[in-house]
């Protein structure tokens, strides 16, 4: 990045912290809820230099429960200058006693985008450009069944178009799946097992979740596959609030699973400082921890690391093989009340870095 990229994110930090602070003391929050919002200005492998917005309604569906956890309402937009353009919107629901919650995401956008192959060892000069069109939905509906336990349905759907492709490069041989257009629809059940003293930022507790999904012709689906996935994630707070947390999670796919559906990591929420699917397989695992220090004020820190890797098959995992990343970021606390953050991190790869920025925790 360059002296001017540099000074546009720094500013746009600045009105977002002072537009927060206004905001808190004005009392925004009303009977209905809180509204946060900033202005984004950042740099990534995925992006280079990006311009949007990002904001989240937080707010309890029922004023009477005292021990219902806030809801959530989060869109973003986001415009860059290798001419990307997202806009989504997220809803994260919880109804009385907590008793049903409901997960949603709606996604468009028109994507120039990289594609290196797939595998481990995929090589960085194989990497070729293509752009494409998608639309993605998932929504996720989970009961109560035990204080911490949960259990539900999930649901997966994407619609994309490959727009441009490198000539006589790798997705025009016809190798790799889903290279022109397609659709995916997946249905399947979720078990959750949640004990985290927060959900935006947590200090202590566990999370153990667990989805298999499949994608059939009968939901739509022009690809059929299964997809199971396993997050685990435990959080220590150790002394004067400084929290460790841990983060292992792998997905396994089995069946005709287009590429750009494939098991990858990279990007914002997990080894971060690398481009989000420099690395695919139908197989996944990523390791992370997080040291988070509260400093003064409303600031904070934070320093982690990761190790991850992609294999064809679940027995191929080979540990000898699996990339790290690391970095450190910035925490500034917009709202006390709910312990909500905005997240400013630094990570590096063995390619490369980015630059990343969200209102929530990684992990």
């Amino acid at each position: 990045m360059n002296k001017v990229q540099h000074t546009l994110i720094i500013f746009c930090l600045l009105i977002s912290l002072i537009g927060q602070l206004i905001a808190e003391k004005e009392v925004k929050e009303n009977k209905k809820g809180k509204i946060l919002a900033t202005p984004m200005a950042f740099y990534s492998p995925e992006t280079k230099m990006a311009f949007g917005a990002v904001g989240s309604y937080i707010f309890r569906l029922s004023k009477k429960d005292k021990n219902i956890h806030p809801s959530t309402i989060s869109p973003l937009v986001v415009y860059t200058l290798n001419k990307q353009f997202k806009a989504q919107i997220k809803t994260d629901l919880f109804f009385k006693n907590n008793d049903y919650r409901l997960i949603s995401m709606i996604k468009t956008q028109k994507y120039p985008d990289k594609f290196y192959g797939i595998g481990i060892n995929s090589m960085e000069e194989n990497m070729e450009n293509y752009s494409s069109d998608s639309f993605l939905l998932t929504l996720s509906i989970r009961k109560k069944i035990l204080p911490s336990l949960n259990m539900g349905i999930e649901y997966k759907y994407m619609k994309w178009t490959i727009l441009e492709t490198k000539p006589d490069g790798l997705l025009e041989s016809d190798v790799f799946y889903g290279n022109v257009d397609g659709i995916i629809s997946g249905l399947g059940f979720l078990f959750s097992f949640d004990t985290r003293d927060n959900i935006f930022a947590s200090h202590s507790g566990s999370l153990i979740e667990l989805t298999a999904k499949t994608f059939t012709g009968f939901l739509g689906s022009n690809y059929k596959y299964t997809d199971v996935s396993l997050d685990l994630r435990h959080f220590l707070t150790i002394f004067s609030s400084h929290v460790l947390a841990f983060q292992a999670k792998m997905t396994t796919q089995n069946g005709v699973v287009p590429f750009n559906a494939l098991s990858d990591f990279g990007g914002e929420f997990n080894m971060r400082g690398y481009y989000r699917g420099r690395f695919r397989d139908k197989n996944m695992m990523v390791l992370q921890g997080e040291y988070r220090i509260p400093l003064f004020w409303r600031i904070g820190l934070a320093g982690f690391v990761g190790l991850g890797t992609v294999a064809e098959k679940f027995s191929s995992f080979n540990l000898g093989n699996m990339k790290i990343s690391y970095g450190a970021g910035l925490r500034i606390m917009i709202d006390k009340k709910e312990n909500i953050q905005l997240r400013i991190d630094y990570g590096i790869g063995d390619e490369g870095s980015g630059l990343y920025i969200s209102i929530f925790e990684a992990f």
